[in-house]
Parts: structure tokens; sequence; C-alpha cells
């Protein structure tokens, strides 16, 4: 059974943020001082408030509010935010009927005229792209022309998932707010807050899983979700996949609207292995000579998830050799 999902809110109509002070401040206090750059990359692990911040700081910017708060800004320009409707910022995201969760070269020549206009309601015009990392060589090269020669009152909020994958051209000329994962204490907040008398070893296993991210968690409380968590853990726990292989990986590729579960089995698996090497750790007194062959086992599985996203690969297959992989890792005792 799903947690309520009524519970779980857009980032363009999220009106509080958990965590990231430092950013916070320093971003408000370069506001407050006329000296914000032209153009940041907010970076670090999908979910933990990246783009709930870009809107919250948009409309602070946008309603002109010069205090030190954060959540204090125009009811009118709030309202237009949430609506996607406010004439001074542009969001460039896939659109809702792109399946393959991409970002246009034609998305991104429409930031080069926004930019090119004449602000409506306020000195500024704000882009928020989210994310970077959806973007092909076109529309990368596309932005970089645009970050080359920054129009004045003109501010970029970009959104990267994945730093180590941004061109050096489009770093160096943005600059970089890095985001930590979220304290457990946030993250076993919202579990509470999601499923009222969680179980304790229920709390445990999404916060592991949940990996420091408010999106993880909220992805993991669907109940497919959960079949695949499931699944994983009875690899590790069993050694054994208990449905056949490729139902589960039929069932991973199976469309679930507002759910990427692909996403969600490498993101879970991820966690899971590195957990697993860290148990493995502390209390093996052999780790020395397990841990190169589990490690280039697990360096593997990594690599396979990464060439999948680059190179749109078979997924099918993918998830075929990951679970391959896995058995190789408990196989090694």
């Amino acid at each position: 059974m799903d947690i309520n999902r009524e519970d779980i809110v857009l980032p363009r109509k999220n009106c509080s943020i958990k965590g990231h002070k430092e950013n916070i401040n320093f971003f408000i206090n370069s506001f407050l001082n006329n000296s914000l750059h032209h153009a940041y990359i907010f970076s670090g692990n999908k979910g933990i408030g990246k783009a709930t911040l870009a809107y919250l700081l948009s409309r602070k910017i946008l309603s002109d509010d010069k205090t030190k708060n954060l959540e204090v800004f125009d009811d009118k320009v709030s309202k237009l935010i949430e609506a996607n409707s406010h004439p001074d910022l542009l969001v460039i995201e896939p659109e809702d009927n792109d399946k393959k969760s991409f970002i246009s070269v034609d998305q991104i020549r429409k930031c080069s005229q926004f930019f090119m206009q004449t602000s409506s309601m306020s000195k500024w015009r704000i882009c928020i792209l989210d994310s970077l990392d959806l973007m092909d060589i076109s529309s990368t090269n596309t932005i970089l022309k645009i970050l080359e020669e920054p129009p004045s009152n003109c501010l970029f909020l970009i959104i990267s998932h994945n730093i180590t994958k941004v061109l050096d051209t489009i770093r160096s000329r943005c600059l970089e707010l890095k985001f930590k994962n979220l304290d457990d204490e946030i993250i076993i907040e919202r579990i509470k807050l999601l499923k009222p008398g969680i179980l304790k070893n229920e709390l445990d296993n999404f916060i592991v899983n949940a990996n420091g991210s408010i999106g993880n968690l909220e992805n993991l409380t669907h109940s497919d979700s959960l079949r695949i968590s499931d699944g994983i853990n009875n690899i590790f726990d069993k050694g054994v996949l208990t449905e056949d292989i490729y139902e589960f990986s039929d069932f991973i590729l199976k469309d679930t609207e507002g759910l990427d579960k692909f996403d969600i089995f490498t993101d879970i698996l991820t966690s899971k292995i590195n957990s697993y090497i860290k148990k493995k750790a502390s209390y093996s007194h052999d780790f020395k000579d397990y841990n190169e062959k589990v490690f280039k086992i697990r360096d593997s599985i990594l690599d396979l998830i990464s060439q999948e996203r680059v190179y749109k690969l078979n997924k099918k297959q993918t998830i075929l050799s990951i679970i391959s992989n896995l058995d190789k890792i408990i196989k090694l005792q």
C-alpha cells in the first residue's frame, strides 16, 4: 500500500526548505550586496532540495525582498511562480510528453530569446534549468554561447545531479554551490510525516535507501519502489531473487506514472552495495583479501549504469547484467 503521496510537494510549490544553510546564507548575502554572479550551478544528489531552493531564491529576487529571511516574498509573485506563469521566470525542464526526459536545443534557444527581452515585473530575469544532466551536445553548446555573453540583470540557476559529467567550459563560467545530502534527522522527520507509526526495521530500511535524499525517500514510498527494494534485499539477504529475473526486469521497465523505476532500481542498488561492503568490512577479518574482487565487481556495475545513461543501452540487458554481477558479489564469501 502506498504512503499518502498527497503530502509530496513539487519544488515550485514548496515554500520551505530543510538544510543547506551555508548555501542559502551565501546566496542571500550576495543578493543583498548586489554581487550576484550571472550563473550558478547547484550540484549534488537528486532530491535534496536544489530545485526547491532555486524556486525560493527566484521568489525572493523577483519580489525584490531585501530581508535576510529566505521565506519572505510577495504573495502575487509566489502564486505566479507556482503556476509557472511569471513573465520574468523561465523554467527549462523536460516537457510533460517527453518520456525520454530530454531537454532539446529548441528549449535552450528560448532562453536566449527570453534574456533578450525587457523584464516585466522586476529588474531581473531568471532562468531555472532542471537539469543540466538531461541535455545533449547540441543543447549544451547552445547554452554555452549564452553563458559566454551574459546579459545584465539576468540570472541562471542551473541544477546538476552529476557535476562530474558537466563540461569544464560550462563549469568555468558558473559559480558552483555544492549541496550535501540531508542529515538523517531530516529524513526521519519526513518519513514519520509520510508514514506515522512506522516500524523500526522499516524506518532503518528507508533511511539507508533514501541516502540523504527527500526525493529518493518519496519515490521509495511508492508500492512499486517497495517491490524493487524487496527484490534487491532478497538478493543480498537470501542470495537469490525470489521472483523470475525476466519478470522482475519487465516490471522495472513497465511505465508507472510519475516514477522512473529504472532510476529507482539503480539508486537503491548502489546504496545497498555500498552498505553491504561497509558492513562486510566492519566484521570480516579477511576483508583485505576480499576487497579487491568486490570493488572490481561493484565498479563493473557502476560502469553498466553509467554506460546505459550515456549511450542509451538496452535497459533490460543492463538490469540482467547488473543482477548477474550482484550474484558474484554475494558468492564472494
